[in-house]
């Protein structure tokens, strides 16, 4: 997973004009049935929506539509003094830290503009996490157009464990930002730190944690990561962890652990990133329960699945394709529920699955923190669990101006990332669910 120019993920993937859906604050959202998305044409045969032992209906997923665009942008015909375009990076996008670690983030930037970068040019913060590095850092050469130059900038991985993005720009001799393209994309450096290995925690009383896998993304493809929990544990719930480069449209349990599919929008390899929360040291055991439906061409799919009586939620996820745009994936009751955007003209199929804890006599609840992603900025929400309980999985809630790029675990709470595809500030949720045991 690298870089953020191509990135134009609003316009490789998503060029859509939407009516925004309001998030009610007592913990879903409730959509707007008047909205209409627009995407990029992309296929995609979907792979890994079949359902897992414990599911209740034996319905498969129908073939992913090619969805036809309905903008083209213009290449503006007069050429930019200061333009710019991603070469190459070191520390891939999800590259995962030690706290406290000191790295070295390089771009290489190639001068597509008709002006010379003189050495009074710099490249700038512009927003997110600033990862202890300087505000801004001047060229030490000139740039002549169609050169390219490798730009270094120290940081440190910061001490609380959980996934960090720091957005950046070029600065020219007059103060003027641009970035690359013509859109003046930002690019950026995106780290994990502190993610929890494979490893059961110790002591005799009931505990939960969160393992990973990390797998690559190839260019254009398709990336399937797979975590598996600890012998002697149960998975309870999932989560995933990119950029706005992959295009998330499964995460789900698969055996005693968790899978994800994501389709790469780019032309590089990119890195993806699988949870899965583990239970540990109960007498407990989970099942995976779901449900399909049908969302309408150009309409808003709701699938919701409750857990069998006697068990509780504990988790979820969903499955379709690439036609839909998933904005709300949380529980509902003691179930799961999923609101997604059919960006086509086309009936399309979507998955709803719970995680449903049976044998432990615990309870549930959701709990959830809301906050504003500033325009063209990066939104981040963490919620924690209340003391005493045990963070078993989680989910989200925004609108189609939101792209989710990270859902997971952060301590003993759950955060998410999203990138805001408008200049205008947007409604975000991060839903944690919380266990009790008696």
């Amino acid at each position: 997973m690298h870089r953020n120019n191509r990135l134009l993920f609003p316009i490789a993937f998503l060029v859509f004009s939407i009516l925004a859906c309001n998030i009610q604050s007592a913990g879903t959202s409730t959509p707007n049935s008047d909205v209409v998305g627009t995407i990029a044409a992309l296929t995609l045969t979907p792979e890994g929506v079949t359902p897992t032992s414990g599911t209740t209906a034996t319905s498969t997923l129908a073939p992913t539509t090619t969805a036809i665009p309905t903008n083209t942008t213009i290449a503006s015909p007069t050429p930019l003094c200061d333009n710019a375009l991603f070469v190459s990076e070191t520390i891939p996008d999800g590259t995962v830290f030690a706290p406290g670690a000191a790295f070295t983030k390089t771009w290489r930037l190639r001068n597509i503009g008709v002006c010379t970068w003189t050495t009074s040019y710099t490249l700038v913060f512009d927003s997110g996490d600033s990862l202890n590095a300087p505000a801004s850092v001047p060229f030490t050469s000139t740039v002549n157009p169609g050169q390219e130059v490798d730009i270094a900038v120290n940081m440190q991985s910061p001490i609380p464990p959980g996934s960090y993005t720091g957005n950046w720009k070029l600065r020219n001799a007059s103060g003027v930002l641009f970035g690359l393209g013509p859109s003046n994309a930002i690019f950026w450096v995106k780290i994990m730190v502190g993610v929890p290995t494979a490893t059961p925690t110790a002591g005799p009383g009931p505990s939960t944690q969160q393992v990973y896998t990390q797998v690559t993304a190839l260019a254009g493809g398709v990336g399937h990561a797979v975590t598996n929990c600890p012998a002697g544990t149960v998975v309870t719930g999932g989560g995933f962890a990119g950029s706005q480069n992959l295009f998330v449209y499964n995460t789900s349990a698969t055996g005693n652990g968790w899978e994800v599919y994501a389709q790469n929008l780019t032309g590089s390899d990119q890195l993806l990133n699988s949870y899965a929360m583990c239970l540990s040291n109960t007498s407990g055991s989970t099942q995976q329960v779901y449900t399909q439906v049908t969302a309408p061409a150009s309409g808003v799919g709701h699938a919701v699945v409750n857990c069998p009586s006697g068990s509780v939620v504990t988790g979820g996820g969903f499955a379709g394709n690439t036609n839909f745009f998933v904005y709300n994936n949380s529980a509902a009751g003691n179930g799961w529920e999923v609101y997604a955007q059919n960006l086509t003209g086309s009936g399309q199929l979507l998955n709803s699955y719970a995680m449903c804890l049976s044998g432990t006599s615990g309870s549930t609840q959701q709990v959830y923190s809301q906050v504003t992603a500033s325009g063209s900025g990066i939104g981040h929400a963490l919620t924690a669990c209340p003391s005493g309980t045990y963070l078993t999985g989680g989910g989200y809630a925004g609108n189609q101006n939101l792209s989710v790029y990270n859902t997971s675990a952060n301590g003993n709470g759950w955060e998410v990332y999203a990138q805001n595809l408008t200049g205008s500030g947007q409604l975000l949720n991060s839903y944690a669910i919380c266990l009790t045991l008696p």
